[in-house]
């Protein structure tokens, strides 16, 4: 696994094409070809130009400082446009292209209700989820490694059933059937651990509560891994539903007079909960110190940790889930 990147896992650098060059070496790189391109039509203009652009106050000076501004601006743009190319960062539409490159579609996690009013839209899935499928999708052939079961277990049912028969002499008829259920866009994480020699724990994460998944949704899991073209012949695959470690956060966070306190405690709350939301999956780790680098973050002067006083460390059988957040705001 080290040597894989996987998001969520891995922090990747970005690409030296996505640099922005300096403003003073891009100022001095535009002040050389401004002079350089007089020069070839009149060195004496070009003479004068070069000892106007040595006084920073003077108004071609200044001229040339705001088109380096706005070549930075322009380049800031163009590698934004770069990294919507990579699935790393892409986002939106720009992702659901690279999915496709996968032969993978978004998911629809909720149809919504188009008759509402105002109309509810659908809830597909996020960009996160999505990425961690298109990075997964290329080990698929990687019969019992824990990435396959991963990748099996997080895109349940989407696979057809292929059936081959020969009704005639001469004649071969390939049938792809594909499931009619939704239960792939129900499971929030899963992953396979071998417990003993030739016997691998399933083990699945919903979306819904605190993701303990329904009977259906484990039902569905155990066909899924029941079928010929999923379960290695040498494993014995088990189904079980991931166990819930509940645990709160609580904090007493202080801050300096002037803002108010209302809108600090709900930034504080918000910071904290999508802290715990990207947790929620199996073997999750909880800090207390990344709790409190979040509450920093969004303005504390001080910072009283209450719950949890401990790192919470889920094994690949767990998952832990915030039953709470309360954040206590004081002056000082």
């Amino acid at each position: 696994m080290s040597s894989m990147l996987i998001p969520g896992l891995n922090q990747l650098v970005e690409p030296e094409i996505v640099r922005v060059e300096k403003f003073e070496a891009l100022l001095a790189e535009i002040k050389s070809d401004t002079v350089a391109y007089v020069a070839a039509r009149d060195p004496e203009k070009a003479a004068r130009i070069a000892e106007t652009l040595e006084n920073d106050s003077e108004l071609l000076s200044l001229l040339l400082q705001a088109v380096t501004l706005r070549v930075q601006t322009h380049e800031r743009a163009y590698n934004a446009k770069i990294k919507q190319m990579l699935a790393w960062w892409a986002e939106g539409s720009n992702l659901d292209a690279r999915l496709a490159d996968m032969g993978l579609e978004r998911r629809v996690i909720s149809e919504g209700d188009p008759d509402a009013f105002p109309p509810v839209p659908p809830e597909r899935e996020s960009d996160d989820d999505a990425r961690i499928r298109y990075y997964l999708a290329p080990h698929a052939p990687a019969a019992g490694s824990r990435l396959q079961y991963r990748r099996e277990g997080m895109t349940l049912g989407e696979r057809a059933a292929v059936t081959v028969t020969a009704p005639v002499a001469g004649q071969v008829v390939v049938t792809y059937t594909f499931g009619s259920d939704g239960y792939a866009a129900q499971v929030k994480d899963a992953n396979g651990r071998q417990t003993a020699p030739g016997e691998v724990m399933v083990t699945v994460l919903g979306r819904d509560g605190d993701g303990v998944p329904s009977g259906a949704l484990l039902e569905a899991v155990r066909a899924h891994f029941a079928r010929p073209d999923v379960r290695p012949e040498t494993d014995l695959v088990s189904v079980q539903a991931a166990q819930v470690q509940g645990y709160k956060i609580r904090a007493v966070v202080t801050i300096r007079n002037g803002p108010d306190s209302g809108l600090t405690k709900a930034a504080a709350e918000k910071a904290c909960q999508a802290y715990a939301d990207e947790r929620h999956v199996l073997e999750g780790y909880i800090d207390p110190s990344r709790i409190s680098h979040e509450l920093f973050a969004i303005g504390a002067e001080r910072v009283q940790m209450l719950e949890p006083l401990q790192p919470l460390e889920c094994t690949a059988f767990q998952a832990p889930y915030c039953t709470g957040v309360e954040i206590e705001v004081k002056t000082l």
